[in-house]
């Protein structure tokens, strides 16, 4: 035990640097009217919770919101599917599929945005290589593309995840009592992985709602989601900009910082195994 103990250390501290620190600062930030990069004396104020009240944070909410929905709703007709089609393959090849859709996700996600971004542009190097000129950059299309290609494996994997330990004489049983396969999937097989769906939908919509190099790269900043507001009242202190943006920026963090918690809390309730969680 004290073996084991001494090996939590490590994460213990990493814990406390990069999560248990930077978090308080945030809360430090969001409730006083502290400079950041010139600390001196501050005061405790709520002023930067009026932040809600913007017309801009309305907006990008609703682009949130709205884009977020959408990305889900394509990743789960298309998750779905893909999942239910690995948990019937045999072992071997099943491993070897679900291999090849982990490996993209090895490389750094902000290389995958560019790539896609390369597509979409007209007169680059994939118009010259293949023949084909999208030119798709700059639009609504291009972020949404984008966003279920960053996004699918997360929606994929947690279904994957349910449908691979369903005990298949669950469906020999529905078909003995004269099921059609649609009223077995119906019936039993959907309503057994809806665990699998519930995780897939927060863990697609949370990170699709943050979002906010993906907006910025694809739709050339003419989507402004929460992400990009957060970013942009951070950068504008950074770069010495009049005002407490960081601040605002700080006060946002927080409400998306909750939003994540309640998602996880509510994943641990569906999911009290956490056999879906990836």
């Amino acid at each position: 035990m004290k073996r084991l103990t001494r090996m939590q250390i490590p994460y213990r501290v990493w814990m406390f640097l990069f999560i248990v620190i930077p978090t308080l600062i945030l809360f430090v930030l969001a409730l006083t009217n502290m400079n950041l990069y010139q600390i001196g004396a501050f005061d405790l104020t709520l002023d930067h919770f009026a932040i809600f009240s913007k017309n801009e944070i309305g907006i990008a909410f609703w682009n949130s919101f709205f884009y977020s929905s959408i990305t889900t709703l394509i990743c789960f007709l298309i998750g779905y599917p893909v999942a239910y089609y690995l948990s019937t393959l045999p072992n071997k090849t099943r491993k070897i599929l679900v291999s090849l859709m982990i490996v993209p996700l090895w490389s750094n996600m902000l290389l995958r945005i560019v790539a896609w971004e390369k597509v979409f542009t007209a007169d680059s190097y994939f118009t010259d290589l293949t023949g084909i000129s999208l030119n798709l950059i700059g639009t609504q299309t291009a972020v949404v593309i984008g966003l279920v290609a960053m996004y699918l494996p997360f929606m994929i994997f947690p279904i994957f995840s349910v449908l691979e330990k369903m005990d298949r004489s669950l469906h020999e049983a529905s078909k003995d009592l004269g099921a059609t396969d649609f009223q077995t999937f119906v019936r039993v097989t959907f309503p057994l992985s809806s665990s699998g769906v519930i995780s897939g939908v927060i863990m697609t919509m949370l990170p699709a709602m943050t979002s906010f190099v993906l907006p910025a790269r694809l739709g050339l900043g003419t989507i402004s989601l929460i992400g990009n507001v957060i970013e942009s009242k951070f950068m504008k202190e950074v770069l010495g900009s009049s005002g407490m943006s960081i601040n605002e920026g700080a006060v946002l963090s927080l409400f998306i910082m909750v939003l994540s918690v309640a998602a996880f809390m509510m994943i641990t309730r569906v999911d009290k195994e956490g056999e879906t969680l990836i």
